[in-house]
């Protein structure tokens, strides 16, 4: 079964009422920035900041999603230490460096994507994560239960 989740970026009381709705089946409000992950779960996108993380030479931190709330297990925090590893992918002088990182990403057979379809995934998360920070917003993720 495809994990069906999605990176959004929000507060936290505007996360919780995200995932209220997500949860009872209905449309969130409108206005919040997010990226629909088909088959991307939690472990999945550990696994991309670990990998950024190598590319970028930023070192260690944690990468493990934090549970937010004990009411909403399906909403979980993406850590700063993972955020800014991506966003820092996302500013490297090697422009080829997001593509190979993306790779290594699709390598994961768990995965089941192409490189081609990585690299407009990582795109896409960098963009969110990019906006978040410059926002002063946290980035969460909701997976469907």
């Amino acid at each position: 079964m495809t994990v069906r989740s999605e990176l959004f970026v929000a507060d936290h009381t505007g996360a919780l009422a995200r995932v209220e709705a997500r949860d009872a089946g209905r449309e969130p409000r409108p206005g919040t920035e997010a990226l629909e992950l088909l088959g991307v779960g939690a472990i999945d996108l550990e696994l991309l900041g670990e990998i950024a993380a190598r590319g970028v030479q930023f070192g260690t931190g944690p990468l493990e999603l934090e549970e937010v709330d004990l009411d909403h297990e399906s909403l979980l925090e993406l850590p700063s230490f993972a955020r800014e590893v991506l966003v820092e992918l996302g500013r490297a002088e090697d422009p080829e460096l997001a593509g190979e990182v993306a790779a290594e990403w699709a390598t994961d057979q768990d995965l089941g994507l192409t490189p081609a379809a990585a690299l407009a995934l990582v795109t896409g998360i960098v963009g969110l994560l990019t906006g978040a920070v410059e926002s002063g917003y946290s980035v969460y993720l909701w997976t469907a239960a």
